[in-house]
């Protein structure tokens, strides 16, 4: 088999910060899976049948285990993935330990205004009236707390206010770039 490491593309940000529609897009442009941590909680909340508010207090860490049990096992039998999550350092960075030496890990951080990923947050829950049942999404006052990942890997920042900065296609110029070794992320 190759020796070459599979890739780990992590696309995460704050909630409302465009890291799902980011992560589809780019999985659909650069033809890679992409793997939602919320789409994982979506099913488990379906086979369970109940609502976000009447799930056990553990459903939202088996939900987490179990999306990094899916990783794993693509990441093993070297299959190229995107993860799409709100990875909060603290909670989720020794969980990740274990890719740093399995895969090349690349990290796009999806940014907005508070306001913004604030009001597309409202407008999201607004607008879908399952969101709440799947995830019982609370607007509570004050900030939304959001820890960024901090590993030792390469790392973009992508504005995601009005489309995409940089624009979708230098990314995906620049991951096929590294897909060839050629390029690196662009700053």
């Amino acid at each position: 088999m190759n020796e070459r490491k599979p890739y780990l593309i992590i696309v995460t940000g704050r909630p409302g910060s465009g890291k799902t529609t980011f992560a589809g897009e780019l999985g659909d442009r650069i033809c890679m899976p992409v793997i939602s941590r919320d789409r994982i909680k979506e099913g488990y909340v379906h086979t369970l049948g109940k609502k976000h508010q009447e799930l056990p207090d553990e459903a939202n860490m088996s939900a987490t285990v179990i999306f990094f049990d899916t990783l794993m096992g693509l990441i093993e039998n070297n299959i190229s993935v995107i993860a799409e999550a709100a990875f909060q350092h603290g909670i989720w960075s020794s969980m990740l330990e274990w890719f740093m030496q399995k895969a090349r890990i690349y990290i796009f951080i999806c940014k907005v205004d508070e306001k913004i990923s604030r009001n597309r947050f409202i407008k999201r829950k607004q607008s879908n009236e399952l969101r709440e049942y799947f995830h019982g999404d609370i607007i509570k006052t004050g900030e939304m707390l959001y820890i960024e990942p901090c590993l030792e890997v390469p790392t973009l920042y992508v504005n995601t206010a009005l489309g995409y900065n940089p624009s979708i296609n230098e990314i995906t110029e620049a991951i096929y770039g590294l897909f060839e070794g050629k390029t690196v992320l662009p700053d």
